[in-house]
């Protein structure tokens, strides 16, 4: 490891993928068999189909999605390694790199409560950048350059502001945000959260009137917020009325204590079927032999057998690709994904709503495959994990002492809305907490 002072923040870009010599004869091939046909109907835009590494199925980026840093403030009785190895589901073998450097060991063995972590991975798993922050002005940044993991002190400040904003829709969410020059120029980051807790690109109307509730950062004193966080919303709509906040678990509640984001059920099937490939970073690929990444979990099982909806979701995607075969992905909210890869038979469309345990495939043996099996992956925020072993969200409400504690946090906020509303919310007869 190397140590240098930087007084001013930079971005570094993700890693490069290699590309490989025959990407030109994949492309011709892919698009082969994207020629229009009579599934046409269920196809979606090519262009989120990337062929990377080798052409290796299991690295099809079906669904790219840019690098985003992930938060966490230390809290008691916290354990860095039970915190990185389950609850972030980051590789062991990074933890172990800094641990091996003993400046880098000593300065993660004195973290403490209130502490923040902030972290950057890419679509493969593999951690790109951390910063700890010991207090607002001080604090360590390791970035990954040629294979290291290179540590930087941070001396700029980091400086916490919330803000109140509220309007109406006139043509979406997106554009009212772009004109707050309150959120610090995260206008676009703000609206794409909230598109992941409620349906507004099927739901929102003109005439829709919303209040959110943001978490800013700043370093120094630069002009605009280098990252943003949604803490709480009130959304009054034709077809959509939510009010929610977010809690410790980093999860959104309504003031009743309802979580948005369903329970999700650990694998997609109701028969038990054996794990012939498990999620697996360092896998040598069955058919090529080569060290490639298995982003998802492989079970084996007869063709035709009902794959389900694990939780609650929007589908996404519904498509063929020569390599993973028809697919279906599955947007579940707050950052949570679902992918089914080389199925038989999809039985849902694009855009259609699913709750769990609905039929949503068929599974098969399509694409590059050694054999009859369903691969399924889960994502938080484009970022695989383990679909066997992740902490999934079980709970559909907060427990008495928690609800207590949330809503003495969000007291002011909430009653405020409640008052500003009530008239609204009983003349034009809209019920609350109504996202669907």
């Amino acid at each position: 490891m190397t140590e240098s002072t930087a007084t001013t923040r930079t971005s570094r870009p993700p890693l490069l993928r290699a590309m490989v010599p025959a990407l030109a004869a994949a492309i011709a091939l892919a698009s082969w068999w994207w020629a229009p046909s009579g599934d046409a109907a269920l196809m979606t835009d090519r262009a989120l189909l990337g062929l990377i590494e080798d052409s290796d199925l299991y690295t099809v980026d079906v669904d790219p999605a840019p690098t985003v840093w992930e938060h966490y403030t230390i809290a008691q009785g916290d354990s860095l390694a039970n915190l990185w190895t389950n609850q972030w589901q980051l590789p062991e073998a990074a933890l172990y790199t800094l641990l091996n450097d003993p400046k880098s060991a000593d300065i993660l063995r004195q973290v403490s409560p209130g502490q923040h972590l902030e972290w950057r991975a890419d679509g493969e798993g593999s951690l790109q950048a951390l910063r700890l922050w010991t207090d607002p002005s001080k604090g360590w940044e390791w970035n990954l350059q040629n294979g290291q993991l290179h540590r930087t002190a941070l001396t700029y400040e980091r400086n916490l502001h919330q803000v109140a904003v509220r309007g109406e829709i006139r043509t979406s969410l997106s554009a009212a945000l772009a004109e707050m020059p309150s959120l610090g120029g995260r206008a676009q980051a703000i609206a794409a959260e909230m598109g992941e807790l409620l349906p507004l690109a099927s739901k929102a109307r003109k005439g829709d009137r919303f209040s959110l509730l943001v978490d800013l950062e700043y370093i120094d004193d630069a002009e605009g917020a280098y990252a943003a966080r949604l803490a709480g919303f009130d959304y009054e709509g034709e077809q959509i009325s939510v009010r929610a906040a977010r809690f410790d678990d980093d999860r959104f509640y309504t003031p009743e204590g309802k979580s948005l984001l369903p329970g999700f059920r650990r694998t997609p099937f109701n028969s038990e079927y054996r794990v012939s490939s498990p999620f697996n970073l360092h896998r040598h690929h069955p058919i090529t032999g080569r060290v490639t990444p298995h982003l998802g979990t492989d079970f084996a099982m007869p063709v035709g057998t009902r794959v389900l909806a694990p939780a609650k979701g929007v589908v996404r995607t519904v498509s063929y690709h020569p390599l993973a075969g028809r697919f279906v992905v599955i947007d579940h909210g707050q950052g949570y994904q679902t992918r089914y890869l080389h199925l038989q038979k999809a039985e849902v469309r694009p855009g259609q709503e699913v709750k769990q345990g609905d039929v949503i495939a068929l599974s098969g043996n399509t694409g590059r495959s050694t054999g009859s099996h369903l691969h399924y992956e889960l994502r938080l925020n484009g970022r695989p994990l383990n679909p066997m072993t992740a902490s999934l969200p079980s709970r559909e409400r907060l427990q008495p002492d928690e609800l207590r504690r949330f809503q003495n946090q969000y007291a002011a906020y909430f009653d405020l809305h409640e008052q500003e509303s009530a008239t609204a919310v009983a003349g034009n007869g809209n019920r609350r907490d109504n996202a669907g």
